[in-house]
């Protein structure tokens, strides 16, 4: 019976004191994340072929092709107030050579790549665990406690509900700018109608203050033409 790089990787990872008895370091995590990724049921075939390159077949994406590994990282875990014996996160980059450049920015991408870049150590257990046993310990331990569960709603929904409060914060200030505009505009054609009441008292007192002049200026004529008779009469 042929037996297969894939079956290799898993049997190593089994019965290898690295794996079953592994320290919160680079070397471990990329030896669980070899297993981890060889065990995956959409992994057909994955074979180390140098050092951080891989020959690798995946039908849930579906790739064929060579991978290649760009970095491995290790953290302290922070478990956000819950006391967990998860003491350190990992994540394994990786690049997948053959992949078209348009796949990579897909949805199916970047949800097929969650489950394969991040595992989480169990200090009891002295391993690297993937992201749905830690999950699931995470939940057996304070699932039944309100605070967990109130965290675990805030993680599954909290960006909504932030969204959908970003969305009706946005709308009412902009519901209270359109009533200042509307206010304003409503001043604005109170002082422009003010304003032409205005000139046209200016204008009216303008035609009177022509009128009046007019009249005085006739009047100063007739004074002129009356002055000018009684100096001719006088000099008679």
């Amino acid at each position: 019976m042929k037996i297969t790089a894939t079956a290799i990787l898993l049997a190593l990872a089994a019965f290898s004191p690295a794996g079953a008895l592994a320290d919160a370091d680079r070397e471990s995590l990329v030896t669980a994340w070899e297993a981890h990724i060889a065990g995956l049921p959409g992994t057909e075939s994955f074979e180390k072929t140098a050092d951080d390159l891989y020959q690798y077949k995946d039908t849930d994406l579906p790739y064929e092709g060579k991978l290649k590994l760009l970095g491995v990282l290790v953290r302290p875990s922070e478990s956000a107030g819950f006391e967990t014996d998860f003491t350190h996160f990992g994540m394994v980059d990786f690049e997948l050579i053959d992949m078209p450049v348009e796949r990579l920015s897909t949805q199916l991408y970047y949800y097929w790549l969650a489950d394969r870049q991040t595992l989480h150590y169990s200090k009891s257990a002295q391993e690297w665990v993937d992201a749905a046993a830690y999950q699931e310990t995470i939940t057996d331990l304070y699932g039944d406690t309100p605070s967990f569960g109130a965290l675990s709603f805030m993680l599954n929904y909290g960006i909504w509900i932030l969204l959908i409060g970003l969305i009706i914060f946005v709308f009412a200030g902009i519901n209270r700018q359109a009533k200042k505009a509307h206010s304003l505009m409503d001043q604005s054609a109170e002082i422009n109608e003010q304003a032409r009441k205005n000139l046209d008292r200016t204008e009216a007192m303008q035609d009177e203050v022509l009128t009046i002049a007019r009249e005085t200026c006739d009047l100063q004529k007739e004074s002129n033409e009356l002055l000018t008779r009684m100096l001719q009469a006088l000099q008679r």
